[in-house]
């Protein structure tokens, strides 16, 4: 999709330091965008980008946001000062007018827009994509429940622009607690994700396809971690919680055959789905029961059945961008070296597409924990505790 005429009109206006520059960011962004912000394919990929582009045209904070994102992934190609110089303005003009919409948006009775929501996803977008330390996102996500909570009773002035913004909200929240939850707006967040309704009007969405349910069931279980001391559960009605939602996922499996017919954004949102299912079943396997093993027959198949699946996907799938959680889970428990080789490859290939530093850390800390493993005596090696590999995500990079 090319920048639309309208925006590009645009680039004269607000064009600092150059428009060719800045007709430079928005066609990057336009390449590159859709790969970021949705697993779709086809039309529907490209589609996305009806969601920022006309909204960039209306507001200069979503253009400068697009242009912030745009400039500094840009760097990771092309080093030269004026592009650098770019990045700081670009971030610079979008966190003063993130800050004058918010504080525009204290003062409302109601919003008019969704524009300030959208520029603190954008935000977000820019610190997954964009990536350098863990505690840049925390704000923005905090920012976003508190925009988001109130709008859910309101008309949206564009619904389909809306529903994005649930649904992008819902996947870095959900994905963000799992490690960071002490740090964020729990309460605020269940509110939203307990919101009648929410998760059938998310269904075939632009960002998790047919997986919404895994992600809900993600924040729950980080809600209920982060109202535990260990994860040796005394209160009865949140284990009760975490083995319903493991049998659930358990009979929930993808239940579809690969068929000739069939299309292709069919066939990786299955896959994509039962990458997420067995990620999840194996995490709240080591929460109910802390005496498995890792290398018990059942666990062991599962990771078998995920590289499986695995191999399903193109090289470069549409889903890549969002299957770093799966990958850093089920690759806690890999102790096969093709299973290794197998998740491994599949993390370098999708860091040398998006180039996000979130995919090559989150590798080093799987191979650091293959390493320890590999030390771990191997008399003793059949019986290290699932519940183990399992520990230490408290604070660990980010995997969104």
């Amino acid at each position: 999709m090319t920048i639309p005429p309208e925006l590009a009109a645009m680039v004269t206006v607000f064009a600092v330091p150059s428009p060719g520059l800045v007709r430079r960011l928005l066609d990057h962004f336009a390449k590159h965008g859709p790969m970021w912000l949705t697993s779709r394919m086809g039309n529907r990929r490209t589609a996305i980008l009806s969601h920022i582009f006309p909204e960039a045209m209306e507001s200069p904070l979503i253009l400068h946001c697009v242009l912030m994102i745009a400039a500094k992934d840009l760097l990771k190609y092309d080093s030269n000062v004026e592009l650098q110089a770019s990045a700081v303005e670009y971030y610079g003009r979008a966190i003063s007018g993130l800050r004058e919409a918010l504080s525009g948006e204290q003062s409302a009775n109601e919003p008019t827009s969704d524009h300030s929501l959208l520029a603190v996803a954008l935000f977000c977008l820019h610190e997954s994509q964009n990536y350098c330390y863990n505690d840049q996102i925390l704000p923005h996500l905090n920012a976003a429940a508190t925009l988001l909570r109130p709008r859910l009773h309101l008309v949206p002035p564009n619904s389909s622009l809306r529903k994005f913004l649930v649904e992008m909200f819902c996947y870095f929240f959900s994905i963000t607690a799992f490690t960071h939850s002490a740090h964020l707006s729990l309460s605020e967040a269940r509110q939203i994700f307990e919101f009648p309704g929410l998760l059938e009007h998310l269904q075939s969405g632009s960002i998790m396809g047919t997986s919404q349910k895994v992600f809900f069931i993600v924040f729950r279980v980080a809600l209920h971690l982060s109202q535990v001391e260990s994860t040796t559960f005394s209160d009865k009605r949140i284990y009760r919680d975490i083995v319903s939602a493991e049998r659930d996922l358990r009979n929930n499996r993808a239940s579809f055959e690969i068929l000739p017919d069939m299309s292709a954004e069919t066939i990786n949102d299955g896959v994509t789905f039962e990458l997420y299912r067995l990620a999840c079943v194996i995490f709240l396997q080591s929460l109910i029961d802390e005496s498995i093993t890792i290398s018990a027959p059942f666990i062991q198949g599962m990771v078998s059945s995920f590289v499986s699946h695995l191999s399903m996907l193109p090289p470069e799938s549409p889903s890549d961008g969002f299957l770093c959680w799966p990958l850093v889970i089920v690759g806690r428990c890999a102790i096969q070296q093709t299973h290794r080789t197998a998740i491994s490859t599949k993390l370098k290939t999708i860091f040398n597409n998006f180039r996000s530093e979130i995919f090559s850390r989150n590798l080093a800390m799987l191979k650091q924990h293959w390493r320890y493993l590999e030390r771990v005596d191997r008399n003793s090696m059949p019986n290290f505790s699932l519940a183990l590999g399992m520990r230490n995500f408290n604070d660990a990079v980010l995997m969104v």
